[in-house]
């Protein structure tokens, strides 16, 4: 259809069709991904008016992105972050409403027409529109996210979509910041109808004019019947949502699930779930007054300020390149087949990852049988893919193409990338790399993906030590989303640069760091699970240790977190920190005794806790009580307060990690964050370990860190670099780069 005029604005593109169809194109200049800024709010103003006063003219208007893979991402995140006071918060949620309102009550049809993500205040513009046309693409998912920055949805998502698609369906998003993808979309009543996306723009011209003709035949905009579409499957749904009771058992059963899963330390949700069941005997208007006051209330809470920090520090860091220490930032090297030496959990792991972004990998095991397990981990997870219909069939098929597995090392000739995933043994590891060197070329790298071995001494015996880097990843692979890239004097600048990039390709946040034993993650992870094996030597029960720390905020106890991770593998790791680090990580005799007794966690079925009874759904885990009888004082236990046990095993983490920093091992508290946050489960509403010490206060922390020293032990005493801050009345995000500069000279 050829247009008769055609205008151009700063955000918002429009184009008058002679058809009486108006094409709004939503295209922020200079931006991969569309927001609502506060200017793009300003422009939609106008343009209201506009539609408002040309209505005659007007038959229908089509929204659509200016972005070839995306809608709209959301707000814009920096316009939260710049509110000072809960009414600031309030009259801009207020503002952001009267917009989307006005577009709802337009004289004309509206054609919300998405492909791509569709998020936040973008799912929110769609609502407000008549009708919505998404298409297929895998791309294409529509979704509330905003609990995951610790505020509500401000801009009529809590009233809009529960009256579009049910209380349970809506909840099930808004809480969660769960995304749904386009065919659920449909099935759901949350969009009309699914279409490719070539044709999207044809199609919702076509459904604007066609809309638009009967509103002038009639006199009446049509509502399309989208809500229909879910009454087939939820008739008992609707009923129950249509009764007081049934109502109230919904609520009871949402906030109880809050409360398993979310804790106590998230406010967004609990005023997420309360502003949604102000949709039913409250008017819409009193629905959008109450979402308002909530959103303005979270915006400025420190829950929020932290989660908006953290989503700006993993934004950052994705697009960011590798910066070497002597300040250049050296390219990374294309890579298009990738070598893994093991196939057990974590090489199947990393093997999958690698096959399912499209990388050619080649998998070597010491037989057929070991090396076939690789195959098998990548196969169920593209398994749970189909299922879900992320994927097709062939599209599994087509994946699996890309790897494959073998006893020896052909197909390692052309690797560009090598990543060994063996058992953590220094004479294991030397092995490896002197097999891998002989069969690869010279420019191939070396990554050792090791939990707590220098990578110094495992290069010591290469012939291409510039090669050899480590890539510490976190079990399962595929779902824990931190990669620690690791360097040595050694290594070369294109080397590191290019597994961070082949890092971020398989969609980890990547941290890099020196190497030292235990480098940043294993190193705070161990002070933390040290200070928690004293407190159980000194009588504390495994329940409550465990439990004083999910209560604080990590998402499983030090005690459950060994169990896992392997009671063999806590103990080298133990040693290797002792070796380096002396009084800080001395284990005992006692401790030595019980890591002796033969258990090694969830691996052979005895820990902690029992694993010898099958366990029913949601089922509370059980403490083999037995493991006290190894410990001084036996079965009797005298549990200290929660707090207590809380502060030793925080502060220990808090002070190691400032240790690591001052070390100059870490490059930034920024990075300490992510870490800890990604890959040890540290609280993300508190924002990270520097952060949270910021928030304290530097001399609350070494204040607390020296009556720990004199209460308990020598370990507590307070890193060089903390002393110096407090001296110097410095933070860590602040004025606090000074004193790290000055701390590692």
């Amino acid at each position: 259809m050829a247009t008769a005029v055609q205008e151009t604005s700063k955000v918002l593109h429009v184009e008058q069709g002679e058809d009486g169809v108006w094409v709004v194109k939503f295209d922020v200049p200079g931006e991969k991904v569309n927001t609502l800024s506060p200017s793009a709010f300003d422009e939609f103003t106008e343009l209201l008016d506009r539609l408002e006063n040309n209505a005659d003219d007007i038959r229908g208007v089509v929204i659509i992105s200016g972005k070839p893979d995306g809608f709209v991402a959301g707000a814009d995140v920096k316009a939260i972050a710049a509110l000072k006071t809960a009414e600031e918060g309030e009259l801009l949620s207020r503002q952001v409403q009267e917009v989307f309102n006005r577009l709802e009550n337009l004289p004309m049809p509206t054609v919300a027409a998405v492909n791509g993500a569709c998020l936040g205040g973008g799912l929110e513009l769609a609502l407000a529109c008549r009708y919505r046309l998404i298409t297929n693409d895998p791309g294409t998912q529509l979704g509330l996210p905003e609990v995951q920055l610790g505020v509500i949805p401000g801009a009529g998502g809590t009233q809009r979509l529960p009256r579009l698609i049910g209380l349970r369906a809506a909840l099930d998003m808004i809480l969660t910041g769960k995304k749904v993808r386009a065919r659920s979309a449909v099935k759901s009543g949350l969009a009309h109808e699914m279409v490719p996306k070539e044709i999207l723009l044809g199609r919702a011209r076509q459904i604007a004019r066609r809309l638009g003709e009967e509103a002038e035949r009639t006199g009446e905009i049509p509502i399309p019947p989208a809500s229909q579409k879910r009454v087939a499957s939820s008739v008992a749904g609707l009923l129950l949502e249509a009764t007081i009771a049934g109502r109230a058992a919904i609520y009871n059963k949402a906030k109880a699930m809050l409360k398993s899963r979310v804790g106590k330390h998230y406010p967004a949700p609990y005023k997420a779930l309360d502003a949604v069941f102000y949709t039913r005997g409250h008017s819409f208007e009193a629905g959008l007054e109450y979402e308002a006051k909530a959103f303005g209330e979270l915006a400025v809470s420190d829950v929020c300020r932290n989660l908006i920090s953290l989503f700006f520090a993993t934004t950052a860091m994705k697009s960011e390149k590798y910066k070497a220490p002597n300040g250049s930032t050296p390219d990374p090297k294309a890579v298009k087949k990738v070598g893994v030496l093991g196939g057990g959990l974590m090489g199947g792991g990393i093997a999958t990852v690698l096959m399912d972004k499209g990388v050619r990998t080649r998998v070597k095991d010491r037989d057929l049988t070991a090396a076939s397990k690789a195959i098998a981990y990548a196969e169920r997870f593209l398994d749970a893919k189909v299922k879900r219909r992320h994927i097709r069939p062939y599209e599994k098929q087509m994946a699996l193409g890309l790897l494959s597995a073998g006893d020896d090392f052909s197909g390692f000739k052309n690797a560009d990338v090598v990543i060994e995933a063996v058992f953590e043994d220094m004479k294991i590891k030397h092995g490896v790399l002197k097999e891998m060197e002989a069969v690869t070329r010279p420019d191939c790298i070396f990554a050792t993906n090791t939990s707590s071995l220098p990578i110094a001494e495992i290069a010591k015996g290469a012939k291409r030590p510039e090669n050899v880097v480590g890539m510490h990843f976190f079990s399962p692979v595929e779902k824990m989303p931190l990669l620690e890239v690791i360097y040595t004097p050694k290594t070369a600048g294109w080397v590191t640069s290019t597994v961070v990039a082949l890092g971020k390709k398989m969609g980890k946040q990547v941290i890099v760091v020196k190497d030292a034993p235990g480098f940043y993650t294993t190193r705070a992870l161990g002070a933390f699970m040290n200070e928690a094996i004293k407190l159980l030597l000194e009588g504390c029960s495994v329940e409550a240790v465990d439990k004083a720390l999910t209560n604080f905020g990590f998402p499983v106890g030090p005690l459950t977190l060994m169990d896992e991770v392997g009671w063999d593998v806590g103990a080298k790791v133990l040693k290797t920190l002792t070796d380096a680090f002396g009084d800080r990580f001395q284990v005992t005799a006692e401790a030595k005794a019980v890591l002796a007794t033969g258990r090694l966690g969830r691996k052979n079925g005895k820990g902690f806790y029992r694993y010898d009874v099958p366990s029913k759904k949601k089922a509370k885990k059980e403490v083999d009580t037995s493991v006290y009888d190894s410990l001084p004082g036996g079965r009797w236990r005298n549990d200290q307060s929660e707090r207590v046990i809380q502060e030793r095993c925080v502060f220990a983490f808090l002070n190691e990690a400032a240790h690591i920093l001052g070390e100059g091992i870490l490059l930034s508290p920024r990075d300490g964050d992510i870490g800890a946050i990604f890959g040890l489960g540290f609280p993300p509403f508190l924002g990270g370990p520097f952060r949270y010490m910021d928030s304290l206060g530097i001399d609350k922390v070494t204040q607390r860190l020296g009556e720990l020293t004199e209460e308990y032990s020598k370990s507590f005493e307070p890193a060089e670099i903390l002393v110096q801050m407090h001296d110097e009345k410095r933070t860590f995000y602040g004025a606090g780069a000074k004193a790290r500069k000055a701390a590692r000279n």
